[in-house]
C-alpha cells in the first residue's frame, strides 16, 4: 500500500506540471495574438504641400511586445529638380533609406505608441503648425547685386518660433541656380522643411568698342585695314576672341559697305556694333605714282621726306635723338598755346629702338598683337625713333574733344607739324586716330599736306 501511494502522488505532481505548462502556453499565445491583432496597428496617410514641392507621407504606428514600431514613408513629387534633390539629401541625412521610389525610416522605442500617435496627430493638425515662406518661392538676382533673404514664418500652437536652421549653397559671385533650405524643429522627432530657389542671372549685354572711326573711306582698289575692336563683359571679362566680324567690302566696287561686329557672352546675351566703309569712285583715287624714293643707310626718303610707317622701317641702330629744329618749333607751338590757356605739355618725344620694343611688347601682352598694332608701332616702325614726332597734351581718348586737340588740328601746320594719324584714315595709316601725335615736316611741306586733306602716305603716293 505504501508503494502505491507514493506512485499516485508522483502522478498527481506530474499532472499539475503539465496543466500549468499548458496554461502558460495558452496565455503566451493569447498575449501574442492580442499584440499582433490588426486593431493595434494604426496607419496615417498625409499629403503635404509646401510651397513649390509636395510629398505624400505615410506613417505606421505598431505596438509589438511593449515596443512602439514607427515606420515613416515619403514619396517625393517636387516640381523643381534642384529642390527635389535638396529634399532627397535632407531625408537621407535624417536617416531615411531609399527603397524604390520612396524614402523609409523605421524607429523602435520602448513603451506603447499611444503618446506618439497623439503627438503626431497634434503636430500635423491644420491649426497647430504654420510654416511658410516670406516673399517669393523663386527669386531672380542680377549678377553683381546683393540679395537679402525674406526668411520664413513659423508658429507652433499659435506661438512664434525661431527654432529654424537655414542651409544654402548660394554664391552671388557665380551665375547659376541655388537652393536655400529652412528646417523647422517642431518636436524632438519631427521636422518640417521649406525651400526657396534663388537664380543669379546675367542680363547685361557685353560691350563692344571699335577702334578708329565708325565711318571710314578707302580708295578704289585699296585694301581695307581693320582698325581693331575689343569686347568686354561684366561677368566673363575680356571676350574679344569671341567677336564675330562680318565684312562684305568689295574694294573694286564703289559704294557704302557695312561691317558687323557681333559677340555673345556665356549667358547668351548678344550685342552688335557696325562700322560703315565707303569705297570711293575710281576717279577719286589718289595717283600713287612714286616720283623719287631713296634709301640711304637703311633709311627711306620720299621726295626728300624721311618716311617711316608699317611698310618702311628704320635700322635698329638708328639713333638721331630729338631733332633740334623740330624741338624749337614745338616749344613755339606750346608757348603760343599757353597764351590761349591750352595745355600742350610734352608726353612723349624721341624713343630708341629698344624703348619702342619694350613698349610694344607690353601692349601685345595686354591686348594681343592685332589690337596692339592699331595704336602702337612695332620696333623700327615708330615715328618717335626719327626724333621728329611728339605726343602732346594727353594720350587719352578723351583728348579728342578738348580745345587743345581742336587747336592743334587747325594750327599745327603753322609751326611745321601735321596730325600724323588723322581721323577717318585708319585704313591708310594703319593706326587709330591720334589727335595728340604730331610730326614735323617744316612749315612749307606741312602746310601743303594740311591743305591737301590727305595723309602723308596719300600725299607722297606710297603705301
Amino acid at each position: 500500500m505504501f508503494t502505491i501511494r507514493i506512485k499516485n502522488k508522483r502522478i498527481k505532481i506530474f499532472n499539475w506540471i503539465i496543466f500549468l505548462t499548458i496554461i502558460f502556453l495558452i496565455l503566451y499565445l493569447f498575449g501574442s495574438l492580442i499584440f499582433m491583432l490588426p486593431m493595434f496597428k494604426k496607419t496615417y496617410d498625409y499629403k503635404l504641400t509646401k510651397e513649390n514641392y509636395s510629398i505624400k507621407s505615410k506613417i505606421t504606428f505598431k505596438d509589438e511586445w511593449f515596443r512602439c514600431n514607427v515606420k515613416e514613408q515619403y514619396e517625393i513629387k517636387a516640381e523643381d529638380k534642384l529642390i527635389k534633390n535638396a529634399l532627397k539629401k535632407d531625408l537621407i541625412n535624417d536617416g531615411f533609406v531609399k527603397k524604390k521610389n520612396v524614402y523609409v525610416r523605421v524607429t523602435k522605442t520602448s513603451g506603447t505608441c499611444k503618446m506618439k500617435k497623439v503627438n503626431y496627430e497634434k503636430t500635423h493638425s491644420n491649426n497647430y503648425v504654420v510654416f511658410k515662406l516670406n516673399g517669393e518661392e523663386k527669386v531672380d538676382i542680377n549678377y553683381g547685386s546683393s540679395y537679402t533673404d525674406s526668411y520664413v514664418t513659423l508658429k507652433i500652437g499659435k506661438e512664434e518660433s525661431k527654432n529654424i536652421k537655414i542651409n544654402s549653397n548660394y554664391n552671388e559671385n557665380k551665375v547659376g541656380s541655388y537652393v536655400i533650405s529652412y528646417t523647422a524643429f517642431i518636436s524632438n522627432d519631427y521636422k518640417q522643411r521649406l525651400y526657396r530657389k534663388v537664380n543669379v542671372i546675367d542680363n547685361e549685354k557685353p560691350d563692344i568698342k571699335l577702334n578708329g572711326d565708325l565711318n571710314l573711306e578707302i580708295d578704289y582698289g585699296s585694301k581695307y585695314n581693320e582698325p581693331g575692336y575689343t569686347a568686354t563683359d561684366n561677368y566673363d571679362g575680356n571676350i574679344t576672341n569671341k567677336v564675330k566680324v562680318k565684312n562684305t567690302i568689295n574694294n573694286k566696287k564703289p559704294g557704302v559697305y557695312k561691317i558687323t561686329y557681333k559677340v555673345k557672352d556665356s549667358s547668351n546675351n548678344v550685342n552688335t556694333k557696325e562700322r560703315m566703309v565707303t569705297v570711293k569712285e575710281k576717279t577719286d583715287s589718289v595717283n600713287k605714282k612714286v616720283t623719287n624714293i631713296e634709301v640711304k643707310d637703311g633709311i627711306t626718303y620720299v621726295n626728300g621726306i624721311l618716311i617711316v610707317n608699317k611698310t618702311y622701317d628704320l635700322p635698329k641702330d638708328y639713333d638721331p635723338k630729338v631733332n633740334k629744329q623740330a624741338l624749337k618749333k614745338l616749344k613755339e607751338l606750346q608757348a603760343d598755346g599757353k597764351v590761349l590757356g591750352l595745355d600742350l605739355s610734352l608726353i612723349s618725344g624721341y624713343r630708341s629702338y629698344k624703348t619702342q620694343e619694350d613698349l610694344y611688347n607690353k601692349y601685345v601682352e595686354k591686348d594681343g598683337e592685332d589690337i596692339a598694332s592699331t595704336y602702337s608701332a612695332k620696333p623700327g616702325h615708330s615715328e618717335h625713333q626719327t626724333g621728329l614726332a611728339f605726343d602732346v597734351g594727353s594720350v587719352d581718348r578723351s583728348f579728342e574733344n578738348t580745345n587743345e586737340a581742336k587747336w592743334l588740328e587747325e594750327n599745327a601746320h603753322l609751326y611745321g607739324f601735321i596730325i600724323r594719324y588723322p581721323k577717318g584714315k585708319t585704313n591708310i595709316t594703319g593706326y587709330i586716330y591720334e589727335p595728340w601725335h604730331i610730326r614735323y615736316l617744316g612749315v612749307d611741306t606741312a602746310t601743303k599736306v594740311k591743305q591737301s586733306g590727305l595723309t602723308l602716305e596719300e600725299y607722297l603716293g606710297i603705301n
